[in-house]
């Protein structure tokens, strides 16, 4: 089985963007498959979410040659399938210049590859982008948001191979009527398929607890679909 890369954009911070990586990964160990997280950010999110501390170090040193990832730490849940961690972290902020990610990772066993692309760095955000066979920009459905994550999609599709492209609307509340009409009106508007993941508290309190996404309440199913939005792509891709 081919590795399936899947970069998580998006250019502005408080998006969703790493909630949607972890759920993403959280669905897709829980399917059996082999799931590296690569956490770019020089903040660390991810890691920190996980309860890993975000340093950076180790993925700096693969990233600019110094080091071969041959040894990749997993963080293993109570009752859950281990999930590959490439923890991000302040050593990433003044990286130099930094090797293709497809390149440098492609002996690592996974199945699919998760890139939690960092906000605000775009050499760092290019790797992830440059390295994907689907791109997911992630915004919440507001004009500034929505600026930043059509600048993602302008530079994934200016690839060649351009990757699978989709807007990924996070902490969408139906109450609100912007938000209901959101996807109705961004799918035209910048020629992609809108995703949505809705609010849902027990997603933020396994996060905060450094706990993999639940398994079921309304963020899972929207997770779900768009898992099952990926793998019709991937499968597109492999025909």
């Amino acid at each position: 089985m081919n590795k399936t890369w899947i970069a998580c954009a998006g250019r502005k911070g408080g998006t969703g963007k790493t909630a949607l990586t972890l759920g993403l990964a959280a669905r897709y160990a829980r399917k059996g498959a082999r799931v590296l997280l690569v956490d770019l950010d020089p903040q660390g999110s991810a890691s920190l979410a996980l309860a890993e501390a975000p340093a950076g170090e180790h993925l700096a040193a693969v990233l600019t040659g110094n080091t071969k990832p041959e040894t990749v730490p997993y963080v293993t849940f109570s009752n859950r399938p281990p999930l590959a961690l490439l923890c991000g972290g302040p050593a990433l902020e003044n990286l130099g210049p930094a090797r293709p990610l497809r390149s440098v990772l492609s002996d690592l066993p996974a199945d699919v590859v998760l890139v939690d692309c960092p906000p605000g760095h775009a050499d760092l955000d290019r790797l992830g982008l440059e390295a994907a066979d689907v791109v997911l920009a992630c915004c919440e459905p507001h004009r500034l948001g929505v600026a930043g994550a059509a600048r993602v999609l302008t530079e994934a599709r200016s690839r060649k191979p351009a990757p699978a492209c989709a807007l990924v609307l996070g902490r969408m509340d139906a109450r609100r009527g912007p938000d209901r009409e959101a996807p109705d009106l961004l799918g035209p508007a910048l020629g992609v398929p809108v995703l949505a993941i809705r609010q849902d508290a027990s997603l933020a309190a396994a996060l905060n607890a450094g706990h993999l996404p639940p398994e079921t309440g309304r963020a899972a199913d929207d997770l779900e679909a768009v898992a099952c939005w990926i793998d019709k792509q991937t499968e597109k891709g492999n025909r």
